[in-house]
């Protein structure tokens, strides 16, 4: 047996594929739960942590909210606008939150402000109220925002003016005054606040190693200063829809999750608002996310496919010992059937279904030699009887005579090894005895009846008797010496040559065909008389008939007309009436022994190449 092909290694592969195809499945349903869980889990994480950082920068955003309110309460309470300037110096100065502030009193002439601001080591600078500032700068910027706001407001960041360099946001609170029933803008009183320390709140928000965090306040945003990351950004808003809705959506300050991205880059952003109407997101890369996870899964399927590959060998190992029995049986088996059949089986103790396997190979060892030894004696008897058939059918085909004359020619063709037919004639002197048989059943028994038959006919034939005495004393011979209740169905004629009349008896047997030189062919009607070999005393009938001048007769037994196809159908006698009738028997030219081969074909092409059943047996005379 070819090693590649062994069963052992064919059910190894096979039960390792299996494992592995479980395994692989089952990887493949934990790796999109887990990963699901893992993100959701995640995303939930992040908005709790952006939630909290939420609140920790809206804390001091409310403190200086109520610094600056209670300044502007002062102010509007205040006659005049002399003692403002200090209270925003003041204000500065004890604030530790404040780095600047400022009060302007617009005018038609043109703003009056007052500004205040703390330098690196806390020293507080002031400017007194004065007026004449330049177009664009920060006093202009804050009046274009009251007057399209008309209430107190967070300031978008910008670069803190005077000799300082940091970016910073003011909480702005107008303060308005009845004049003549209306309400007219008397002045506007601004705290500073740095946003470093809110860039840096963003910065720690980090849940990932390139998560990005920032706070839209209007159209800037804190936390994000990369210039080509900001131009990147704005293109892809352009260009992707779902992006613009999720910019309107954080711009109109709603609190939510979504899956942004495509690719290899899908992600998701957190957002939520501040209560001055800012808002903040966290935007977070599932790569990142599942980083850990995907390493994890890595590396269980590295464990996985080790744990299948020693799985291959240890199956390999356990089915090789367990089917080795096998294959040395199979071996075994193989050298059996090339003939050593005393071939040594492997010796198996293990009492499982292998131990009865090799006991069933024992018994079948043991049951072929005892068979093969049976077959050699049959053989060699069978090898005898054929002999001895062979000698019997060259004996009783000898029996039978081939020396026909022009007016006579027969055949006999057995069904098996010898037949039970017969056929003879004898011309004595002017007179022609002709005779056909068929004794019952098939083999030797029937052959050694036909022979006892045949020396009958061959003793009377010279005896000057009628018909019906002859066969009453074949009867009788054959009827002596019939222990196996056996018969014979036999027609027995003589013809005087001379004047054309046959004397006949008919003993059981087919009816012969009489074909006239002129007319139909027909069956030839005789007396109903038993076959012979079953009552000695019986008494038989003989009949005559004067024939024309070149009729034809035809005998036959009943292997011709009852000749089978292999669908039971039989040749049967109205087939045979009509080939009788036919061009070739009723041309007198025509010799008998071509009649007989005729007659014969046409069996055989109607049985098809069926196995034959019956002895057939045929003979053609001319008158």
């Amino acid at each position: 047996m070819k090693r590649n092909r062994s069963f052992s290694r064919r059910l190894s592969r096979r039960v390792t594929v299996v494992v592995a195809i479980i395994f692989v499945a089952q990887m493949f349903v934990v790796g999109l739960t887990s990963n699901k869980i893992i993100a959701d889990e995640a995303a939930r994480s992040t908005q709790h942590m952006l939630h909290g950082t939420i609140s920790e920068i809206e804390l001091p955003l409310g403190e200086v909210e109520i610094a600056t309110r209670t300044v502007a309460a002062l102010i509007a309470s205040m006659p005049d606008a002399n003692n403002a300037g200090m209270i925003i110096s003041r204000t500065v100065e004890i604030d530790s939150l404040i780095c600047g502030g400022s009060v302007i009193f617009p005018s038609s002439e043109g703003a009056k402000a007052s500004m205040s601001y703390k330098d690196s080591c806390g020293v507080v600078h002031s400017y007194p109220l004065t007026g004449g500032w330049k177009t664009g700068s920060w006093v202009e910027r804050c009046l274009a925002f009251v007057e399209q706001y008309r209430r107190p407001f967070w300031a978008e960041p910008y670069m803190a003016e005077g000799q300082r360099h940091q970016r910073v946001t003011a909480y702005c609170h107008p303060i308005y005054r009845e004049v003549n029933g209306d309400s007219v803008l008397y002045a506007v009183v601004t705290s500073e606040l740095p946003i470093d320390w809110i860039e840096h709140k963003c910065e720690s928000l980090r849940p990932y190693p390139n998560s990005l965090t920032t706070i839209v306040c209007g159209n800037s945003v804190i936390g994000l200063h990369d210039s080509v990351l900001i131009a990147q950004i704005q293109m892809a808003v352009a260009k992707d829809k779902s992006l613009q809705e999720l910019q309107e959506d954080i711009k109109r300050g709603a609190d939510s999750m979504r899956r942004i991205g495509s690719g290899s880059n899908v992600g998701y952003v957190v957002y939520g608002p501040l209560h001055n109407g800012w808002m903040a997101s966290v935007v977070c890369q599932y790569k990142e996310v599942l980083k850990h996870s995907s390493l994890m899964h890595t590396n269980l399927l590295i464990i996985g496919l080790i744990v299948i590959v020693i799985l291959y060998v240890i199956c390999r190992f356990t089915i090789h010992r367990m089917t080795t029995p096998i294959t040395q049986l199979s071996d075994a088996a193989l050298r059996m059937a090339k003939g050593d059949l005393n071939t040594e089986l492997p010796e198996i103790k293990s009492g499982d279904e292998m131990m009865h396997l090799h006991d069933s190979f024992v018994y079948m060892q043991n049951s072929i030699t005892e068979y093969i030894d049976e077959l050699k004696t049959t053989t060699a008897a069978n090898e005898r009887m054929e002999s001895e058939l062979g000698v019997a059918r060259n004996i009783q085909m000898g029996m039978l005579r081939t020396d026909f004359p022009e007016n006579v020619a027969a055949m006999l063709v057995p069904a098996k090894e010898v037949g039970g037919d017969l056929y003879d004639f004898v011309q004595k002197g002017n007179y022609l005895y002709l005779t056909i048989g068929d004794v019952s059943g098939k083999g030797v028994p029937a052959s050694l009846m036909m022979a006892i038959t045949r020396a009958g006919l061959r003793f009377v034939s010279g005896i000057d008797q009628s018909m019906d005495k002859l066969l009453e004393r074949i009867n009788v011979s054959v009827t002596d010496t019939n222990s196996n209740d056996m018969f014979v169905t036999l027609f027995m004629g003589r013809i005087n040559l001379d004047t054309k009349r046959m004397e006949y008896c008919n003993a059981g047997h087919n009816p012969i065909i009489v074909v006239p030189p002129d007319g139909d062919p027909y069956f030839l009607k005789a007396k109903p008389n038993l076959a012979i070999g079953l009552f000695e005393d019986f008494v038989y009938k003989a009949e005559s008939i004067d024939l024309a001048t070149g009729t034809r007769l035809i005998l036959y037994t009943d292997g011709v007309n009852e000749a089978e196809r292999a669908d039971n159908s039989l040749f049967g006698n109205d087939r045979l009436l009509a080939w009788a009738g036919s061009a070739l028997v009723r041309n007198s030219a025509t010799s008998n022994k071509e009649v007989v081969d005729n007659l014969y074909k046409e069996i055989l092409q109607f049985t098809e190449g069926n196995v034959q059943n019956d002895d057939i047996t045929i003979m053609s005379v001319t008158v």
